[in-house]
């Protein structure tokens, strides 16, 4: 008997849906790492990191866990870190008549896109498991540019019924074409023990920490494509 039947009583395919977020979005708050932990003051000139929710479903649990992270990263201090929401920026059904990588973007959706992610100098992709692999609507927002993403580093936090493992793993694959380095250590979440009702993020113990060395490599490789960007823009000037 299936994981869904036991928990369902059905091997209905919506009943993944409804494990991925039963609850309506709006009546779940973000499970903070610490009641008093507070925002770091952050150095200036310190790098500016992106946390990037991985779905757009209604009742998702996407942001939560996206909120979580930023909250969790930003009492490092070694870095600022802002959640970046791909569902406030309507993205369709990759619509670009012309590929990516020419930069020749024509709808005002995918420039308003553009912007915000050329804004930062690496980037934590928050992804759920659907069907063995990442998250279609992020999937969809990644394929929509290309010079924005290359030559920074990005972490990847995973969550789903085995931890997120196989949506981690296809998702390293789709970095790597678009020159995002992406660090080894990974944040992975159960939905089983890390979400009460498969709805409220509620991280436990141990599976909290796992974001930590990834956050740790993350700003070390950040800081370091920021000098090959740099080194990029010299060449080109000469």
């Amino acid at each position: 008997m299936s994981w869904l039947k036991k928990l369902f009583g059905t091997t209905d395919s919506s009943a993944a849906h409804r494990a991925e977020a039963p609850a309506a979005e709006a009546t779940r708050a973000p499970a903070l790492p610490s009641a008093e932990a507070p925002t770091a003051v952050v150095r200036e000139g310190a790098p500016r990191i992106a946390v990037v929710t991985g779905s757009t479903r209604p009742g998702r649990n996407s942001r939560q866990v996206a909120e979580w992270v930023v909250a969790r990263a930003n009492q490092r201090g070694d870095a600022s870190f802002e959640l970046v929401d791909i569902a406030d920026f309507n993205l369709p059904l990759l619509d670009e008549a012309f590929p990516a990588a020419y930069g020749n973007y024509q709808g005002e959706h995918t420039k308003a896109w553009a912007a915000k992610i050329a804004e930062f100098d690496g980037y934590v992709f928050v992804t759920p498991e659907y069907n063995h692999s990442t998250a279609p609507a992020l999937a969809n927002a990644l394929s929509f540019l290309n010079a924005e993403w290359a030559n920074k580093a990005a972490g990847i936090v995973g969550y789903g019924s085995a931890l997120g493992a196989r949506a981690v793993e296809h998702l390293r694959g789709v970095l790597s074409e678009l020159q995002i380095a992406h660090v080894q250590k990974t944040g992975m979440f159960s939905l089983f023990n890390d979400f009460e009702d498969f709805s409220v993020f509620k991280p436990t113990d141990l599976q909290a920490v796992s974001v930590d060395p990834m956050l740790d490599q993350l700003v070390a490789w950040t800081v370091a494509f920021a000098q090959v960007r740099a080194g990029e823009l010299e060449a080109a000037a000469v």
